[in-house]
């Protein structure tokens, strides 16, 4: 293998899900009245942490505030995406691979624990990873690289010999300021969309170009 460690940003890219955060988020944009639609949702929203979007929703709130906002976005998304929920095309033997390749794997997410727990836990996906960063871990979102590096150093490999799977433009932006590879997932942006930021790019983990990294 060209790389030693892959990391999987998990929104996107573990689970093609955005339609279901994207939903929870226009029911929670009507609650609390304050613009959104899905221009401004996949150009502002996406590889963002909770607190840093509620930050720009409703200004310089506490974090109790955040956590309870959190709190109720994150339970809208869970009720609508619980009964639709799987791994995205191709991904589970694609760990599967990764791992009789004895490479290390990480999680590195912008996501709230709540979250995680959730798709990794419900989709028995936890086991196949090495090292875990959420959004509860970092001090600055993506596209501020601390993420990526802190993946990396929990795998105890220089960023350079590690790749990041990513569907977000604020996620490659993290993951090539950390010093990693980069590799595109197109769903929550068009290959077309993306191909200003990274040369590779996927649709799902079907693609015979993964199995060449």
């Amino acid at each position: 293998m060209k790389h030693k460690g892959f990391i999987f940003d998990m929104d996107g890219v573990v689970v093609d899900n955005h339609k279901f955060h994207f939903k929870a988020w226009m029911e929670f944009s009507k609650k609390y009245n304050f613009p959104l639609d899905a221009k401004i949702y996949r150009d502002t929203y996406n590889g963002k942490t909770n607190a840093d979007l509620f930050r720009m929703i409703f200004g310089d709130i506490s974090s109790e505030e955040i956590q309870n906002y959190g709190s109720e976005k994150e339970h809208l998304y869970q009720t609508l995406y619980k009964e639709e929920m799987k791994p995205h095309l191709g991904i589970l033997e694609y760990f599967q691979f990764l791992k009789s390749k004895d490479v290390k794997l990480a999680l590195g997410t912008s996501a709230p624990t709540m979250n995680v727990n959730f798709t990794l836990d419900n989709l028995q996906l936890r086991s196949y990873f090495d090292v875990i960063i959420d959004g509860s871990m970092v001090s600055q979102g993506k596209p501020h690289p601390e993420v990526y590096e802190l993946c990396a150093k929990g795998l105890y490999l220089n960023p350079k010999d590690c790749i990041v799977f990513e569907d977000s433009i604020a996620g490659l932006q993290s993951g090539k300021a950390a010093g990693c590879s980069i590799l595109g997932v197109a769903t929550s942006h068009t290959k077309e969309e993306l191909k200003s930021h990274v040369d590779q790019i996927i649709s799902d983990f079907t693609d015979p170009l993964v199995f060449t990294l």
